[in-house]
């Protein structure tokens, strides 16, 4: 059973619209699990990912963890961002095996994802988790600037089997309506008001999955450690 002590009635397995650095101070410290998101990648929102990290130490759990997407061009500086507030973990890789998107300033196509991931302490998945997944470029049926459902669900399920999981910048909900598939606990901030209204039409209109149905990926094989 979720604890949702302290946590705000209407935010409980809701999509709240509203800027996600006010809606975040209702939220207590150390009362989430999982934080998986996909904050804008133009210049202007560089900022949202400096807040990120430093809301992320406060609300997550000791053993929490941060995901996050992140444009390829600012990664250096929103390494530094995350750096500052919690210990890194790892550099996941989605890569595109759909149509690829060019960075035409830079003149490259990519064909990947970045997918950042912190934890606060010395947390651990709850299974082996495969550094580099393919992936489709994205669901666009909802928003321009959606991601795989298969992507989200993955993640969310190598990290987190109990608890609650937010994601402050929901956009058209992709990690929510995996989150109500999964049967997981949730919290959603979207700041426009039309795009949240879409979220939450698409979260509440699905319904649980059986609890034994296949993961998005199959675990990796073990190989050597080192």
């Amino acid at each position: 059973m979720t604890d949702w002590r302290g946590i705000p009635e209407d935010y409980r397995n809701k999509i709240v619209t509203g800027d996600a650095r006010i809606l975040a101070e209702r939220i207590p410290d150390e009362s989430v699990d999982l934080i998986f998101t996909d904050p804008p990648y133009p210049k202007e929102y560089l900022p949202l990912f400096e807040w990120l990290p430093e809301m992320a130490m406060r609300v997550l759990k000791t053993d929490g963890f941060l995901l996050s997407y992140v444009p390829p061009y600012y990664k250096n500086k929103i390494i530094g961002y995350f750096d500052k507030w919690l210990n890194y973990f790892w550099d996941f890789i989605e890569y595109n095996t759909g149509n690829s998107t060019i960075i035409w300033p830079r003149k490259i196509i990519s064909r990947y994802k970045s997918i950042m991931c912190y934890r606060k302490s010395n947390g651990l998945p709850v299974t082996n988790v495969l550094g580099v997944l393919p992936g489709d470029g994205g669901d666009k049926r909802f928003h321009k600037w959606g991601q795989s459902e298969q992507t989200a669900r993955y993640f969310i399920e190598c990290f987190k089997r109990t608890g609650i999981v937010l994601d402050p910048f929901a956009g058209a909900g992709t990690a929510l309506f995996v989150c109500k598939q999964l049967d997981y606990s949730f919290i959603g901030f979207e700041i426009d008001p039309e795009t949240a209204e879409l979220a939450r039409a698409r979260v509440d209109g699905t319904l649980p999955m059986p609890r034994n149905t296949q993961m998005a990926f199959p675990l990796p094989a073990t190989g050597d450690e080192r």
